[in-house]
């Protein structure tokens, strides 16, 4: 980022945060955070937000200024450099945990939803609200309706709209034995020859016209 954008960025964020906090249709805004350079104090324990562990103002700035206005761009570009904008490691694997971004429909302009996706999950961090011009107003420590998510109890992100559900994999059928049924072996004639006699159950078959009495078959 050139030198001429960080000012112009810090100049933007001072402005906007003289403004009043959007509010969500109930009314609630204690969940909402003004854009600010300074930021506002956390709290610590299990109370602290999801929030907390984003850098949620260099992230409006990429959206603002290097015109990351789409979910997959921003996606990509907070999960370029794993840790650098984040340090969510809600399953405790010493890893930074992946970034998603959803896009909410909001009154106040624009809404990208910020998630964290654990091995245990996917969960809302932040809601982060832009004008229709796009300059960063501030941000939710959660979800769009006011709902918190902190680190005792983290939000569980919803499916995108259109998002199709996940199939279940039915377990294959087992295979059922067969017996094996024996085939009884076909003499085979030859012209000019006297096909062999064959053994069935202990009596010696003669053919027919070979002038040999029919008797029992010799033991092997």
């Amino acid at each position: 980022m050139s030198n001429r954008i960080l000012p112009a960025a810090a100049l933007s964020l001072v402005i906007l945060a003289a403004c009043g906090k959007p509010m969500d249709p109930s009314g609630k805004e204690e969940n909402f955070v003004h854009a600010s350079m300074v930021g506002e104090p956390a709290p610590t324990g299990p109370d602290r937000p999801l929030a907390s562990d984003l850098a949620v103002e260099p992230v409006s700035m990429l959206v603002m200024f290097n015109r990351l206005k789409t979910p997959e761009a921003l996606q990509d570009a907070l999960n370029k450099k794993p840790g650098q904008f984040s340090h969510l490691d809600i399953d405790h694997d010493s890893n930074p945990d992946p970034l998603t971004v959803a896009a909410r429909e909001t009154t106040q302009g624009h809404a990208f939803e910020i998630r964290a996706r654990p091995n245990s999950g996917e969960f809302v961090v932040a809601t982060m609200i832009f004008d229709p011009e796009w300059s960063f107003l501030g941000f939710y420590n959660g979800a769009l309706d006011g709902g918190a998510s902190t680190f005792a109890r983290p939000l569980a992100a919803l499916p995108l709209p259109g998002a199709p559900p996940i199939a279940a994999i039915a377990p294959a059928a087992p295979a059922v034995p067969t017996p094996e049924t024996a085939v009884p072996a076909v003499p085979t004639t030859v012209a000019g020859q006297t096909p062999a006699p064959a053994s069935a159950g202990g009596v010696q078959a003669v053919p027919a016209g070979s002038g040999a009495a029919p008797g029992l078959a010799a033991a092997p």
